[in-house]
């Protein structure tokens, strides 16, 4: 189970509290991905390309969100 956050937004432990309610279940997709016959380097570098793979489509998604607003002011002459 995955703990809320208990601190506010703008707290400068909030990332790593993040980190410490992530852990367990990091650790046991890992153990599982591994217990499937993935070894332990194949397994990080997955869970590392996944990782920025997620901020990238985040990333090209908000972008692709401000030119589309850009593109509906220009058409409606704002």
């Amino acid at each position: 189970m995955i703990v809320p956050p208990r601190r506010s937004n703008d707290d400068p432990d909030r990332q790593t509290e993040c980190q410490a309610a992530l852990e367990a279940e990091f650790q046991g997709l890992s153990q599982r991905a591994i217990g499937a016959g993935w070894t332990e380097s194949e397994v990080e570098f997955a869970m590392l390309c996944l990782s920025l793979a997620e901020i990238r489509r985040r990333e090209c998604n908000i972008e692709t969100e401000e030119q589309i607003l850009a593109a509906i002011r220009m058409v409606e002459g704002r």
